[in-house]
């Protein structure tokens, strides 16, 4: 058995054996913290990653504290048990499920674009300005999961709330680290007495994620000393057919025989993306996208410092093609022929010579809705498998994709 292949057993043995109580980070008495004056607030909950919700206990309720980082306005909450809920984001969905609580969940927006197959009861209550106010009443819910993106008014919400309905805007879609992200789980679990159950999964996701992130390093520190023992060979190769002494030294050493620098173990480079309305959008490196990317052995061409998304030329995206092992999540394109068709100067990339472009679509519905920004957000765990088994095949040998497919 290989090395990788051993870890991987042992990974297994690992995550089946998660801790359960003893490691659980739902507490029932937390100390006081900063931010909270009333001496008798403790924390239920104080999130690990998850910088936009934490669940405390004042005066007998159970509260939840819930952070807007873009406007900066902080809302509480007193929870009551929820029974009946409508979800206005796919994504709330996946975490009722990870709680067994799909069948509260009464209404949605957008069903086709929904993945989960398990709502079937749910009724469609439309979508942002096209909500059907009636539906929304008649179904009688105790709480509205809802959203709100940056820069865009959200009026509809305002409208929910004259009509008397509990509206409570979830923001794990704004936390930048994926587990950030799959933490919001706990605070979903909140509206239905199960923090405890959702920190034990939570806490099984969380070592997954990094029991992956350990055998990512490992194959990048494997594939590079693979590559370097190839080049010395070469190098020795070439040298002992010379018949005149090279100046450049044996490898590993400079010209003078000094040591050389230890340097970091290199990454595969990774395109992004594909042109959205002729606009190419490249994630910053403080995104969940690009943290997810590097924790799989990646390095995303052309990502700037901070959390941002900044905007390329299609030229620009061309001279990172030609340097990209491997592309990812080329936007609606299903097949390589598709991508040329775009633009065939792509053609002239190693990756698409390589076969080496891999799209996030593979579970999606028949309107296109996409279960990697589904259930995704609940299991970064499983994404990150994924780009491992692409950027280093041999380290999850007979990997079973969740979200990838490879173009054809």
């Amino acid at each position: 058995m290989t090395i990788m292949g051993t870890f991987v057993v042992v990974f297994t043995i690992a995550f089946q054996s998660c801790p359960g109580k003893q490691l659980r980070r739902f507490k029932t008495s937390y100390p006081d913290q900063s931010g909270f004056s009333d001496s008798t607030t403790n924390y239920l909950y104080d999130p690990l990653y998850a910088n936009n919700f934490c669940i405390i206990r004042r005066d007998g309720e159970k509260v939840i504290y819930l952070k807007n980082p873009v406007t900066g306005v902080e809302t509480q909450q007193v929870i009551k048990k929820a029974n009946r809920v409508v979800c206005l984001s796919s994504t709330h969905i996946a975490y009722l499920d990870a709680l067994n609580e799909t069948g509260s969940i009464v209404g949605v927006s957008g069903l086709p674009y929904v993945y989960n197959k398990r709502k079937l009861k749910a009724i469609d209550v439309g979508y942002e300005s096209s909500i059907d106010y009636e539906t929304l009443l008649q179904l009688n819910p105790d709480v509205v999961f809802a959203y709100s993106i940056p820069g865009q008014t959200a009026e509809y919400l305002d409208k929910i709330r004259q009509l008397g309905l509990n509206v409570v805007e979830m923001t794990e879609h704004m936390e930048n680290h994926p587990l950030g992200k799959a933490e919001f789980l706990v605070a979903f679990a909140a509206f239905f007495n199960k923090e405890e159950m959702a920190a034990e999964i939570f806490t099984c996701i969380d070592q997954a994620y990094e029991h992956f992130c350990t055998l990512a390093k490992q194959a990048a520190c494997l594939e590079h000393k693979s590559l370097t023992a190839t080049a010395t060979t070469t190098t020795n190769t070439n040298t002992n057919t010379n018949t005149a002494p090279t100046t450049s030294g044996t490898p590993g050493t400079t010209p003078n025989g000094s040591a050389r620098k230890k340097q970091e173990v290199p990454r595969v480079k990774v395109l992004i993306n594909a042109p959205y309305k002729d606009i190419w959008y490249i994630p910053g490196q403080e995104s969940h996208q690009n943290i997810l990317i590097e924790d799989a052995g990646g390095l995303l061409l052309g990502s700037k410092p901070g959390n941002k998304t900044t905007v390329i030329s299609t030229e620009q995206a061309y001279l990172y093609a030609l340097e990209a092992d491997y592309w990812i999540h080329p936007n609606q394109y299903t097949q390589l022929s598709e991508l040329l068709h775009a633009d065939p100067r792509f053609a002239d990339s190693p990756a698409l010579a390589n076969e080496r472009i891999w799209n996030n679509n593979l579970r999606t519905t028949p309107a296109h809705g996409s279960d990697y920004f589904e259930s995704g957000a609940v299991n970064p765990h499983l994404i990150l498998a994924d780009l491992i088994a692409i950027f280093y095949p041999d380290a999850l040998p007979n990997h079973k994709f969740t979200y990838y497919r490879q173009l054809k």
